[in-house]
């Protein structure tokens, strides 16, 4: 009898599916950002848009599955992001 703890169930292919979409959504990024002429930018930024929305849903099957849960932060660490990204947004002004 095969060992379950070390079964690849649906929640593993979809947690793999959903970081390989990540990856392959930041690596379409840059290509986009350097690609050499606007024909070569268009298609790849089509690919960009259907992987942008694959990972979505993805990512909204996960949660509605209770595969991928988000807790509230405290206030305090609520506090020092606010405040950590409003220094960084009045250094760019």
């Amino acid at each position: 009898m095969a060992d379950k703890s070390k079964s690849y169930g649906d929640k593993d292919i979809a947690t793999n599916l959903l970081v390989t979409l990540k990856h392959m959504k930041a690596e379409l990024n840059t290509f986009t950002q350097e690609a050499s002429n606007d024909e070569l930018f268009t298609k790849i930024d089509e690919v960009y848009t259907c992987v942008s929305t694959l990972q979505r849903d993805v990512f909204n099957m996960m949660t509605a599955q209770g595969w991928y849960k988000m807790t509230a932060d405290s206030a305090k660490n609520i506090s020092k992001a606010y405040t950590k990204f409003s220094k960084s947004e009045s250094e760019l002004s």
